[in-house]
């Protein structure tokens, strides 16, 4: 697939735009401590290879055993209090990208997000660290529409922008979850490997493209 049929490019917003791996991990020690798990606490960075499938499940595959569903549903609830207040402290965007999307938009394109962010916080997020008129719009987790790999918000996206999936660019981190939903919804597919896995994974997922600067992808898909 060219990146010269490109009109619009949907990009992932943890690791790929924003990196905020310190906030989440900072908030979900601080929510594990509240409820009583007294395991060690991850260092925050650690969380990496947690974040991209949903709050949920990060929270679930890092709380240590023994746990109860209680405590992890307190654990998940008291994060998602905490992290709305607390998710611009460290987080900021990775180098060059507010200047790779204000070239995409120079060129024409439309841009937009589809995470597995809770929508609301990457809303917060996105309106924090970029100018306003940025995203066409800003997809997270809703509980209504299923969080990536499912291509189901690929589909809605192109209805959206009235555009045909091969008309579409989508930038993700994840090999498991964004370049799976990429591929999934028809879309050209690249992998950044600033973010949270490896240029394996990323490959394994099968991106159509790796890019190891936010130089190289508005290079790629403006030539």
């Amino acid at each position: 697939m060219s990146a010269s049929r490109v009109k619009a490019v949907i990009l992932d917003m943890d690791g790929t735009i924003l990196n905020t791996v310190e906030d989440i991990g900072t908030c979900i020690n601080r929510a594990k401590e509240q409820n009583g798990v007294s395991a060690a606490p991850w260092a925050p960075a650690d969380y990496t290879a947690a974040i991209g499938g949903g709050i949920r499940n990060a929270i679930r595959v890092t709380m240590p055993e023994p746990y109860t569903e209680e405590q992890y549903q307190a654990v998940v609830r008291d994060y998602l209090t905490m992290y709305p207040e607390n998710c611009t402290v460290h987080t900021k965007p990775y180098p060059g990208i507010p200047q790779t999307l204000a070239a995409f938009k120079a060129a024409g394109l439309r841009l937009a997000v589809i995470t597995n962010k809770t929508e609301r916080t990457a809303q917060l997020l996105a309106s924090s660290f970029f100018p306003e008129d940025t995203f066409a719009f800003v997809w997270g987790s809703d509980l209504v529409r299923p969080l990536k790999p499912d291509a189901a918000a690929g589909a809605a996206a192109c209805q959206a922008l009235g555009l045909t999936p091969a008309e579409v660019a989508y930038v993700g981190d994840s090999g498991s979850t964004d370049m799976r939903f990429g591929k999934a919804s028809g879309f050209l597919t690249i992998g950044v490997t600033w973010g949270y896995r490896s240029r394996q994974d990323l490959l394994d997922g099968g991106a159509d493209a790796l890019c190891d600067t936010a130089e190289e992808l508005k290079n790629l898909i403006l030539g």
